[in-house]
Order: C-alpha cells, then structure tokens, then sequence
C-alpha cells in the first residue's frame, strides 16, 4: 500500500500565546497547520472575564509589558486599543520601618527620598558577578542589602518574578535585566486581552476541548493521542505545553520526557501564582488618581483595573471598582491550600488593616493558577544552579520542538510576548524542517 501523507504539516499543542503565534506564522507560510487545546478556550493564562464587573476583567495575564513589546504590531493590526499603567505615578507604597518616610507614600516621593528604597527598584545585577549556583537572596546579602532592602525585593520584584528571592536564581534575574530592549512602560489592552488572541486565531484550525494524553515520534513524523481516543499525526510537532504540565505527567511522551528534556525541567518550576479579584463597595483611598498600592503584607501588590475605564453598560462611572491582588510564592501556595473563601477573606482584611480602614465587597473570586490542571501555576522560573534550563527546553528535539513562556528569551521571560517570540521561533524551526 503506497504511504499516505498526514493531512497535517504540523500539530501545535497549545492555544496559548506561544501556540497562537506559532501556528499563524505557520499558516502565512502555507502550511497545514492544527492547533490542540485541552481548554473550552483559547489564550491559555490569558483569561479576560466579562462577567464579573461591568468591563471586562484579566484573571490571567493583563498587560503588555514595554512599550517596544514585539507584539505590539499584532495589536496594531488588529486595530486595538491601549490604556497605559503609570504604575510609578499611580502607586502609593506600604513604607518599611527604619526608613525616611513611614506609613503610605507615594512611590515617586519614596524613592527621591529613599535611596534604599530606590536602589531595589533599579535592581542593577551584573551577570559577571553572580554565582553559578546562587539564589537571588544570596546574591542580594552578599551585595550588601539589608534586610529592609530584602523586604522591598520580596515584596516587589521577586513577587513579580513569580517566587520567593531564595528560590530564584541570581544569574537568570540578572540575564532577565540586562536585556532591556523592551521598555519599561505597561499596558492594558482595551476592551480585553483575549481580543489580540482572538483576531490572531481568525482562520486557524483549532480544536478545543481536545486533550492530549500521549506523544509518540518515529521516522514519519509524530502522532498525538487524545483523551477522546481520537489520533492526529503530522511530519512535526511543536510543544507549548506549561512547565507544570510537563513536569506533572499529564502527557506521555516516546521517547521519555526524561530523555528529551530532563536535565532542562529539573531547573526549572512552576512559580505559583494567585489573583484575588474583588468588586468593592467603595474605593480603598480616597485619592482617585491612585492606581496601585503596594502593601506590606503576605499579598504585596494591589492595583486596580477599572481605573480610567467606564461602565460598558451605560457609559457612566464604575460604581463598585474591582481591585486585584497578586500573590506569588510560599504566600500564595498557602492561600491555594484554604478554602477559597478564607482565602479571599483573608487578602480582603489584609489590605484593610494596612490602610486603616474596612473593606466590604460585594463579589470576590480566588484565581488559583497552581490549582488550574492546564497550567499548574503562573509562570516558569529557575531554580537556582540551574542557569540556561530555559534554553535547554527551547532546544529543538526533531521532530518535536518547544516553544511557550519557560522557552523566552532573557528580558521576556513571564510575559506574553516573550511566549509570542517563542511560538515564532518555533514556526522558524518547523518550517526549516520541512524544506
């Protein structure tokens, strides 16, 4: 029987940025290209809601970080809107004790008034004088931060980062900051972020709700078997699976994951991270201009995305602003093993005390990333000693590739573009495969 050719060039796993961009840089070169997503949706952690409050509300990723982000011609094209996050401006900070100022200030104000302060928001890492096998809180001790300056970093930069300053590794961070070709300025896009995913989807071939169970390469090409017992094959394979997903099992892989990608996936984890989004019955400060607050507790980062938006229903004022809090590391790994409402009561009651004040809300909701069994957390980050495990994942092992926001380049790593960039790496490698 003479061989039959796989309806597909190639299968994309994933239909999250990494995915999207892979398989639409796929199609405009004229490959046959299927895109498999275990979720009813597309966007991976990008979930915009529209339920919740009367505009549209990001439970997963919410903004498009610098100004020069390489997915800014994607929006572009799309013909989409953006609202700048002046966090720097909008900001009032939880002051430290054994400073200059106390109680809430301002983040400008704190900063020209305290260099401590001001020396963990530059973060200046030289990757020639990290260790090897040093943590970011090992790096910042022997550096000469004190321990007040270490509690800023927590709160602050190694939250954003995704996991506590002792789990991290010195010398990715400093790669991350050297590389700054991006800018420093964030950006919400209007009308919600899953409106670049969608128009980027228009004309793919997708099939949602399609969960994979099994990877299988030999001399043809790869087959994927699905959780339906259905079975799709193509010449070549990209993965965009979550680190955590990976990590977990969920998918067998033949050859072993071990073999393909072990060294790569003990380096890195799944930093978790939760979201706590309320709608308040009135704002936390009385200051209208403010859009963030960094607070000193075991939920650091506060800010508010109905700042500057209107109430889609009628066109008015928000009336009950919504306000999201975002936690990483042993924190939120402790909110994800409560109950849910005592995890929400408890961040709620955490930001009153702070500001003196009680605050009532009349809906809440708990996002648990590491509890979500498609992602298993918020995003990759390297353990330390383990420097260059986000280039041994990207690595091509034909005719598997890999790609997703683990696989990003230094200075983009945890944001969407960086996944982007990687799905159209990935879409490089396939076709140069396929030639």
């Amino acid at each position: 029987m003479p061989h039959q050719r796989a309806p597909w060039d190639v299968l994309v796993l994933g239909a999250g940025a990494a995915g999207l961009a892979c398989a639409a840089a796929l199609r405009r070169a004229g490959r046959r290209v299927l895109v498999l997503e275990a979720r009813e949706r597309i966007g991976g952690r990008v979930w915009t809601d529209r339920t919740f409050a009367p505009h549209p509300v990001e439970f997963g990723a919410e903004f498009v970080h610098g100004e020069h982000a390489s997915t800014w011609s994607e929006i572009d094209a799309a013909g989409l809107a953006t609202r700048e996050w002046r966090k720097r401006d909008d900001s009032l900070v939880h002051a430290e004790p054994g400073g200059p100022l106390h109680g809430w200030v301002g983040m400008a104000r704190l900063r020209a008034a305290d260099v401590a302060f001001d020396r963990t928001r530059t973060m200046h890492l030289g990757g020639s004088r990290t260790h090897v096998s040093e943590s970011l809180d090992g790096y910042l001790e022997r550096s000469g931060f004190d321990a007040r300056q270490r509690r800023y970093v927590r709160r602050s930069f190694a939250n954003a980062c995704g996991d506590a300053p002792e789990r991290l590794s010195a010398r990715d961070i400093a790669a991350s900051l050297v590389d700054d070709r991006d800018g420093e300025r964030d950006f919400r896009v209007v009308g919600g972020y899953d409106r670049l995913f969608a128009a980027v989807s228009a004309g793919l071939e997708l099939r949602l709700r399609a969960q994979v169970r099994r990877v299988t390469t030999g001399p043809e090409g790869v087959r994927v078997a699905l959780a339906d017992g259905a079975t799709v094959a193509a010449a070549v394979a990209v993965v965009t699976l979550p680190v955590g997903v990976l990590q977990a099992g969920d998918v067998a892989f033949e050859p072993s994951l071990e073999r393909l990608k072990g060294d790569a996936l003990r380096g890195l984890a799944m930093g978790p991270v939760i979201k706590l989004v309320y709608r308040l019955r009135q704002p936390p400060v009385d200051d209208p201009h403010v859009e963030a607050l960094y607070a000193a507790g075991p939920v650091p980062m506060w800010w508010s995305p109905s700042a500057g938006r209107a109430d889609e229903r009628d066109g008015g004022a928000v009336d009950e602003p919504v306000w999201t809090g975002f936690v990483s590391g042993s924190p939120a790994a402790e909110l994800s093993r409560m109950p849910e409402r005592d995890a929400l009561a408890r961040g709620l009651a955490q930001l009153g005390d702070e500001l003196g004040r009680p605050l009532e809300a009349s809906a809440a909701r708990l996002i648990d990333w590491p509890r979500d069994p498609y992602a298993r957390g918020g995003y990759a980050v390297v353990r330390p000693g383990h420097h260059g495990a986000r280039e041994a994942l990207a690595a091509p092992t034909p005719p598997l590739l890999w790609a997703g926001e683990a696989t990003a380049r230094p200075g983009a790593v945890a944001t969407v573009h960086g996944a982007w960039e990687s799905g159209e790496r990935a879409a490089s490698e396939a076709l140069a495969l396929l030639a």
